[in-house]
């Protein structure tokens, strides 16, 4: 019970997420959790609103233009999220926990009982376990991505992309094979869900381990193969040139091959491979590949999104957008995809900066995967609009929110056009010379 637990106690709670590696770089998300639990602490927990938090913690005017607590609500849907990870993963053996349950911003605290950790257990199984239980528990009985519209709206669960008459007989021929099979197929599809946004490299190790383990489960069934070529692909992808990079593309290659020497015609092994050879630089190829992928499987989100991820950064923008938009009008609301944003940054390169603006602003409201490329990309419609001090103001989230990420460095790994990637960055640069 809540009532047993000691002030001292519930502090450490809040000191021991803050001081972890999945927080470190996070002083934004950190800054609100410590606000919050210290006006518990103090007994002002019941009069936490978004305002007090944005003019607390943000600094924000309450007088100033626009809707101030939408940040508010963005960051308290990521504190959420994270929070769960960081309880599933290296956070595991806290004895006390911290939520922020939906609908508000006022901390809840429970007491864990920790059960005794298994000493023959390997580094690298502990590890595998770990992303195990940050996948499964995320999605078991409600569904991987259970994302509302707003702080109080009702959650949405997850849907198959594929009909539900469908999805009943491939788990009925699956399970005929094997009890495992269909676990690891299971498994598979929950991991798929967590893979946007790209531009997370604990998200994205995580995920590579949850499909190994998928492939010790289902040796012979391909989506674990496929899982961790796009998980291998996109780590390779913000790994900088040298040694690790070449070995992640060589590895995600060789996953993607196994996933088509055992479902040669299946639409995810088809995207894999085109990711694979994205990573590869092979951009050409990646795109044939990646249309007949789209071809297989033109509904599947999924699909759409490495479709759509691979023909933005390889400059095809009005490719990007057509299939962006085809996915954000599938009638589903936001499942971790990350169509809203690729709309986005695609429309800043055709130039259309209100409607790149327009679908940013959609996707915090969605609840869909942001990231610090996402934050660059409106500073950079906004200062191309001619709105300077909001893209300043935007770029200040970002360096607030994401403190070491390298912008430069990711945009520029992974477009093929160099100068795309730099239409992006000057008007941070102009901002860094400029303050004012």
């Amino acid at each position: 019970m809540a009532s047993d637990i000691r002030h001292t106690e519930k502090t450490n709670a809040m000191q021991a997420v803050c001081d972890s590696e999945l927080f470190a770089h996070l002083d934004r998300l950190c800054a609100f959790l410590k606000y919050i639990v210290t006006e518990e602490l103090e007994g002002r927990g019941a009069l936490i609103m978004g305002k007090t938090i944005a003019q607390d913690v943000y600094d924000r005017d309450p007088a100033e233009e626009g809707d101030i607590n939408n940040v508010v609500r963005v960051d308290a849907r990521r504190l959420r999220q994270t929070l769960k990870h960081y309880y599933d993963t290296a956070g595991r053996s806290d004895p006390v926990r911290i939520f922020v349950d939906t609908g508000g911003y006022r901390p809840r605290f429970e007491r864990v009982a920790i059960a005794s950790p298994d000493k023959s257990e390997n580094p690298r199984r502990t590890f595998g376990w770990a992303a195990l239980s940050f996948v499964v528990g995320t999605g078991i009985g409600i569904g991987i991505a259970l994302i509302g519209l707003g702080e109080n709206s009702e959650p949405q669960i997850q849907q198959s992309t594929q009909s539900p008459r469908k999805d009943s007989l491939r788990r009925q021929a699956v399970i005929e094979q094997s009890a495992s099979s269909l676990q690891a197929m299971n498994l598979a599809d929950q991991a798929r869900s967590m893979m946007f946004p790209i531009f997370d490299r604990p998200r994205q190790q995580l995920v590579t381990e949850v499909f190994r383990r998928v492939i010790e489960l289902g040796p012979d069934y391909f989506g674990g193969y496929a899982g961790a070529a796009q998980a291998l692909a996109t780590l390779a992808i913000m790994t900088p040139p040298g040694s690790e990079k070449s070995a992640l593309t060589r590895e995600a290659l060789a996953m993607a091959d196994n996933a088509l020497r055992l479902a040669p015609a299946d639409p995810w092994a088809q995207s894999a491979q085109a990711w694979a050879k994205f990573a590869n630089r092979e951009y050409d190829e990646a795109m044939r590949i990646s249309k007949r992928a789209v071809a297989l499987a033109p509904d599947d989100e999924h699909v759409l999104d490495i479709h759509g991820s691979i023909a933005l950064f390889s400059g095809h923008f009005a490719e990007a957008a057509r299939h962006a938009e085809k996915a954000m009008n599938g009638g589903r609301s936001n499942q971790r995809f990350a169509n809203r944003n690729i709309f986005g940054a695609a429309n800043f390169h055709l130039e259309n900066y209100q409607v790149s603006l327009d679908a940013f602003s959609a996707a915090a409201s969605y609840g869909d995967p942001i990231s610090a490329p996402s934050f660059a990309y409106q500073t950079a419609a906004l200062y191309a609009l001619g709105k300077t001090r909001e893209a300043a103001r935007k770029y200040a989230e970002l360096k607030n929110s994401w403190p070491d990420a390298d912008v430069e460095k990711m945009l520029t790994g992974i477009f093929k056009d160099p100068s795309h990637a730099e239409k992006v960055i000057k008007s941070m640069k102009a901002l860094e010379s400029n303050p004012n």
